[in-house]
């Protein structure tokens, strides 16, 4: 039995599998560094009022596109009631942060 091929593939799909959740990959490959999240998150902070006009800006877009099209007045209710749900969330006035 040749073992090489085994290792060979096992270690593309380990990588591929790794790859593919960049949510995960990023605190990995900060721990691997030394710099823990909390770090990430103190230089993050300094830049908060960015980031929350960066996703007023992104949401209100998601918004307009899903309004533009004629749909229900569930959907349309649903987009507008997730939109605010998801900014006061980011926002931290639902105590989420």
């Amino acid at each position: 039995m040749n073992v090489q091929p085994i290792v060979r593939s096992t270690l593309a799909a380990a990588c591929s599998g790794f790859l593919t959740r960049p949510c995960c990959v990023v605190p990995a490959a900060l721990s691997l560094a030394g710099i823990g999240s909390a770090g990430l998150s103190a230089v993050i902070v300094a830049h908060r009022s960015w980031f929350l006009t960066a996703g007023v800006i992104l949401l209100l877009i998601a918004m307009w596109m899903n309004l533009r099209q004629r749909g229900s007045v569930l959907n349309t209710s649903l987009t507008v009631l997730g939109t605010i749900v998801a900014f006061a969330i980011g926002a931290g006035w639902m105590g989420a942060f």
